[in-house]
């Protein structure tokens, strides 16, 4: 089931000129944050005073999309030694996809055989994901640093 998001910044008091730049620079943070972790939405609304930001994303889904990956590894002359036996690059390219030998298969690109696997990454449940949006309010840029309260957090 679909939920929404309203996330609220508590600011020092801004100039109004500072007001509408920085209530952009939210919404696109939170939507390329969203889009990079796989979280569809339908809509952002944004809302912005003086002391306030506040951002509402309707209906994010309860958690990422499972996700099928093809991934290239190596040539199969580099792959295979000549016994034919899996050599040092393959198995290390498979073990860094957390797969077994027993997951490859052979493409050819380009007139050359590659080593491939198909990798499944199972979503994480949204509300794992969105404490993420933390690092976001971080990473924006005011024209003076905020503290919240008596805590080292600045943003």
């Amino acid at each position: 089931m679909a939920k929404n998001l309203l996330l609220e910044i508590g600011l020092e008091e801004m100039p109004a000129h500072v007001v509408w730049p920085s209530i952009k620079q939210l919404e696109e943070k939170v939507s390329n944050f969203l889009s990079e972790n796989n979280l569809t939405f339908e809509a952002i609304e944004t809302f912005s005073t003086p002391r306030r930001l506040a951002i509402r994303v309707t209906k994010i889904p309860d958690r990422q999309d499972d996700v099928q990956e093809e991934v290239k590894g190596p040539a199969k002359k580099i792959a295979l030694d000549a016994e034919g036996n899996w050599s040092k690059a393959a198995q290390g390219f498979v073990r860094g996809q957390g797969l077994t030998t027993d997951a490859i298969t052979f493409r050819e690109l380009n007139g050359v055989e590659y080593v491939y696997v198909t990798k499944y990454i199972h979503g994480k449940e949204s509300k794992e994901v969105l404490t993420g949006l933390l690092d976001v309010v971080k990473n924006m840029n005011f024209p003076t640093m905020m503290h919240w309260g008596d805590t080292m957090f600045e943003y």
